[in-house]
């Protein structure tokens, strides 16, 4: 089963468009007579209701769940899908075959996932998989085209970009070992090459990636006059929050994660609220703005929010207005929460090709085919240097990239863990790492080979979660980029004129912290050989 299958089965949230723990409140909110009911939010709930059901266990219900939604009327490659996965849960292989078939009748477009999806071994040996990856390699054939994927992007060879074909030939190699579905490679503005590994070309959730696109919509309001400036207080937007501490806050806050709003380390309490907007104006502000940076999942999901006040349109649809149909990418969901939010923590799903377009355009500071979308002092600011004083990597949702970076693991946050619960045991395997630097790439696998894995892992930051590492660069900043969860990765080399995606969906080939690809930025950024 897919790591942490609530997770992706969210981003089905979106695809309704395809077919035509709660917080404590800071103030009482007045409660509207009920409106009718909804069909695409019943819908959202509905799957919401599938996804935590799956993440439990409960496979008789999530499958049930699915099987009404699909007589309802819902009958997506999607929703298909995701019965395959309930079906395969309860041991029922002959029914995840039949939903596999429909799910290819009604335009799967992912072979990938068919050839490589660990839970999907037993349908491999069954009489015509082979001819559903084939018709699925047809569907996603005729989707990109489509759906104009990658238009407008000349092709040249390695040799031609300038780039060092062995260089290139193990990055290649590195990203399919850490169980990457898609690899694109852009120099000059032109695509150096696409590699998927088996599959074929699709939308892939950008998980946390999607905040630095969350990002672009705020500049582009800016520059359009629509939100004055990045110091405009959430206030303006939300007329609640005027007073106190809350009246503190601003949009700078909200992008560089020093907000100050309460928050878990994780998102799944988001995950479970019915509206993710006011669950974020509806939780406490509980450090000065300003003074303390904490990577904020429900701080991101208000941007939305504000996006929808300053434009009078949802964010997804000023996006693909504003953003997305300039660039000429057609093929484009977002997740929305069940009250029809789209999020900004994560949820964007496109395709590869088509994000490295947005890191072109960046590339590009702003400009696309002679016209200009963005203006390049938004992305100065979201990318040259840190955005706050905390953290040396952070700027505006996007993250700077260091040719040297070390994490540190302090005496306060061992101190932490120790007062929230975490064991003896577990802390005494971390001694001899406190106050040591180690460089970035390495620390995560360190965490988790002292920890005894991700479980391990997740439960020091959970319980670290208002003390975080320490992060030390050394030098100045060689690229930026946008990155999410099962290494989603845009990458952004403005002195080397480069772009280079990589996306995954997590299918169980790989551990989670290979999946992570480490290595990435070094190997990116060693394409171009130095002068």
């Amino acid at each position: 089963m897919r790591i942490r299958l609530f997770l992706p089965l969210c981003s089905l949230l979106a695809c309704s468009h395809a077919q035509q723990a709660s917080a404590p409140a800071a103030a009482p909110v007045t409660t509207a007579p009920p409106a009718p009911a909804d069909p695409e939010a019943q819908f959202r709930e509905s799957l919401q209701r599938a996804g935590r059901a799956m993440e439990a266990g409960q496979f008789d219900s999530a499958l049930a769940e699915m099987q009404r939604l699909w007589d309802g009327g819902h009958q997506s490659d999607d929703v298909a899908w995701y019965a395959a996965y309930a079906s395969l849960g309860k041991g029922d292989d002959a029914g995840a075959f039949t939903w596999l078939e429909r799910a290819v009748e009604q335009g799967m477009s992912s072979p990938g996932d068919l050839l490589h999806d660990k839970s999907l071994a037993p349908l491999r040996r069954m009489p015509g998989f082979d001819a559903l990856v084939a018709r699925a390699r047809e569907n996603a054939q005729k989707a990109r085209v489509e759906g104009n994927v990658g238009a407008g992007l000349e092709k040249v060879t390695p040799a031609e970009a300038g780039l060092s074909e062995p260089a290139l030939a193990a990055f290649v190699k590195a990203a399919e070992d850490a169980g990457s579905s898609a690899l694109v490679v852009l120099r000059h503005g032109k695509l150096v090459g696409e590699w998927y590994f088996g599959g074929e070309t699709q939308r892939i959730e950008s998980m946390s990636a999607t905040k630095g696109v969350t990002a672009l919509a705020i500049g582009l309001l800016i520059d359009e006059g629509k939100i004055p400036s990045l110091d405009t207080p959430v206030s303006a937007f939300f007329p609640a929050w005027k007073d106190g501490i809350k009246g503190k806050v601003t949009l700078r806050h909200l992008l560089n994660h020093t907000s100050g709003l309460a928050a878990n380390a994780h998102a799944m309490d988001i995950y479970e609220s019915r509206d993710f907007v006011r669950y974020a104006l509806d939780s406490h502000v509980v450090d000065v703005p300003g003074s303390r940076f904490f990577y904020n999942n429900k701080a991101t999901n208000l941007l939305a929010g504000v996006v929808e006040r300053a434009s009078g349109e949802k964010m997804d649809a000023y996006l693909m207005r504003r953003l997305f149909e300039p660039l000429g990418i057609r093929d484009v969901f977002w997740q929305k929460d069940p009250s029809g939010n789209p999020l900004g923590m994560s949820g964007l799903r496109l395709h590869p090709v088509d994000f490295a377009k947005v890191g072109q355009l960046m590339l590009q500071r702003g400009v696309w085919n002679g016209q200009r979308i963005l203006s390049e002092a938004w992305i100065r600011e979201c990318t040259v240097a840190p955005s706050q004083d905390h953290n040396p990597t952070a700027g505006l949702l996007w993250w700077l990239v260091y040719e040297k970076s070390f994490r540190v693991l302090g005496q306060d946050m061992v101190n932490e863990a120790r007062r929230n619960g975490m064991s003896e045991s577990s802390l005494s395997r971390l001694k001899d790492l406190v106050g040591k630097p180690l460089p970035s790439d390495a620390f995560a696998k360190t965490l988790t080979e002292r920890l005894g894995g991700e479980n391990g892992v997740r439960e020091l930051m959970e319980k670290t979660a208002r003390v975080p590492l320490l992060t030390h660069v050394e030098g100045a900043p060689k690229a930026y980029s946008a990155r999410g969860s099962f290494g989603q990765l845009l990458l952004v080399a403005p002195a080397q004129d480069l772009v280079v995606v990589r996306m995954a969906v997590p299918d169980g080939r790989v551990p989670p912290e290979v999946m992570g690809f480490p290595g990435f930025d070094a190997l990116a950024l060693s394409l171009v050989a130095a002068p």
